[in-house]
């Protein structure tokens, strides 16, 4: 290599190495807007302590606040790749996640998280309920997310879960509620049931880039003659047998 382009080089390393450096040493309170707006808002990031490469804080969903702590590898960069560590700000077991992105694809592994239900919620907007209730417990072993090649499996279990529609008043325990989640091509899919609550409650749910989130529930009361519940049933449903079949599409925003 010639001289002066051996001097080029060693130039451009230097300046890609004091940027790096330069961005590892930025306050950790930067990465707060960015958390808010990748989410809509539905999480935001406070108390934020430490530096983007490595720092601490709160996750904050709705009333609920997670102290969280990461660590940003160095290694990974070099690929291109942005490899966090998630943990918690406690020292518990949980929260826990690696976070692995790139231009083209998020990979998520060693997942074990527990938000508010009215997180997901928020996300989803009001168009479906109006309120819920209790705490959604994710996991998952590793679940890669590429447009079009999209794999991996989770699961979400939905403790405590209590739903109001809107236009209802009536809050529905739904005991606890259970979906799986498999990631394939473009589409995010998987299956729904329950244990205990008022309702039985059996379906799948769908989520793709050009339907949004669908959900195909069969709703049947565990106990005969709740007038009240039979009501706020008809008001989102179509009667079939003794249950109710619901078919929801909710365009993600």
């Amino acid at each position: 290599m010639a001289p002066g382009r051996r001097a080029l080089v060693l130039l451009a390393m230097v300046a890609i190495a004091v940027a790096i450096e330069a961005a590892w040493l930025a306050p950790a309170a930067l990465i707060g807007p960015h958390v808010a707006r990748t989410t809509g808002g539905v999480l935001r990031l406070a108390d934020a302590e430490g530096t983007v490469r490595r720092g601490q804080g709160s996750m904050v969903a709705g009333a609920a606040r997670i102290p969280i702590a990461w660590h940003v590898e160095i290694w990974p960069l070099l690929r291109g790749v942005v490899r966090l560590q998630v943990t918690s700000g406690t020292g518990a077991e949980t929260p826990r996640a690696t976070i692995a992105a790139s231009a083209e694809t998020v990979a998520f592994h060693d997942v074990d998280v527990t938000i508010p239900a009215a997180a997901f919620a928020a996300a989803l907007g009001q168009a479906v309920v109006g309120s819920v209730a209790g705490e959604v417990n994710l996991t998952a072993a590793g679940v890669e997310l590429t447009p079009g090649s999209s794999r991996g499996e989770a699961r979400l279990d939905w403790h405590a879960a209590h739903i109001t529609f809107v236009g209802n008043a009536l809050p529905l325990d739904l005991g606890v509620v259970r979906a799986t989640l498999t990631a394939g091509g473009d589409a995010l899919s998987g299956s729904i049931d329950n244990a205990g609550g008022d309702l039985a409650l059996r379906g799948e749910w769908a989520m793709r880039p050009e339907d949004g989130l669908r959900l195909a529930l069969l709703l049947t009361p565990r106990r005969a003659g709740q007038v009240e519940l039979a009501g706020a049933l008809s008001a989102i449903g179509t009667a079939d047998g003794a249950g109710w079949r619901v078919d929801w599409r909710v365009p993600l925003r």
